[in-house]
């Protein structure tokens, strides 16, 4: 260790550098910098918004209006109008390997039905309010039958016990 160049004195034994910025406030500077930075981002957030439903309006207004020359006059005709459809639409069908899974796992977590296996069903089956139809299933080395009903017109079945 070397010797002091100076004798150490009671209020500072260590030298300080004296720093002329620490009379300018501590921390009202930082204090400034986080008000102005919150305004600006708040600013910001405004304009974003602002944007954002602008562009929304716009996106609603883009259709086109209807005029009154351009709409049908009313009360003119004693009946009311009935929909008319130019074609029936087809046939919903069940989706077969779609139909398969479920009817695996109903058996299995519904039924607690073990080692399900092979499910085989009909293929096109048409969506059909109370519609029944039977898929084959292996369980273990067993193959059995199950039951399938539909339930609602958007495909929704129900599936019985393997028997």
């Amino acid at each position: 260790m070397t010797a002091p160049t100076r004798p150490p004195r009671a209020s500072q034994p260590y030298p300080v550098a004296d720093h002329p910025e620490a009379e300018i406030g501590g921390w009202i500077p930082v204090f400034v910098a986080a008000l102005v930075g919150a305004v600006v981002i708040a600013i910001a957030g405004v304009i974003a918004g602002l944007v954002v439903v602008n562009i929304r309006e716009n996106a609603v207004d883009d259709s086109p209006a209807r005029t009154p020359s351009a709409s049908a006059p009313l009360a003119q005709t004693s009946a009311p109008a009935a929909p008319v459809r130019a074609v029936d639409p087809p046939a919903q069908q069940l989706d077969q390997v779609d139909l398969q899974r479920g009817v695996q796992l109903v058996l299995i977590d519904s039924y607690g039905v073990d080692d399900v296996r092979d499910v085989r069903c009909p293929a096109g089956q048409t969506v059909i309010v109370g519609a029944t139809f039977d898929c084959l299933v292996k369980v273990g080395s067993t193959q059995k039958s199950v039951a399938v009903t539909i339930t609602d017109s958007d495909g929704t079945y129900e599936v019985g016990r393997p028997h």
